[in-house]
């Protein structure tokens, strides 16, 4: 015989729902800071950084959650952590580049005044 009962299903995690918007609005912060636009990298590198570690924490705060509470998300929030995780990887390598850069090979670009007088 069937049954018209619905099925009980576990909730969501809204700390999963928080990781995958944090991680996807990471890659798309990372995405606007290499557009060839002045000035937007220096504000979308950082923001990205901010909010992947952000995707990161609610990310393994809700597989936490998810575990204790036996609730359901755990894709979303396996998403939220690599793209923050990837992000973070990708702006952490670009400082890195850069720094080596600057001090291995300062006389091969054209800085800007306050950059060629600055000792590291």
């Amino acid at each position: 015989m069937e049954t018209n009962e619905p099925t009980n299903s576990p909730p969501i995690n809204s700390q999963s729902i928080l990781s995958i918007v944090f991680g996807i609005i990471t890659i798309l912060f990372m995405c606007m800071g290499l557009i060839p636009f002045p000035f937007t990298s220096i504000i979308c590198f950082p923001v990205s950084f901010l909010f992947g570690i952000l995707a990161l924490v609610f990310g393994m705060v809700s597989l936490n959650q998810i575990r204790r509470r036996n609730e359901a998300g755990r894709p979303m929030a396996w998403i939220g952590i690599m793209a923050g995780g990837f992000i973070l990887i990708c702006v952490i390598c670009m400082i890195i580049a850069m720094f080596v850069f600057l001090v291995f090979a300062p006389n091969s670009i054209h800085l800007p005044p306050f950059i060629q007088n600055f000792n590291v």
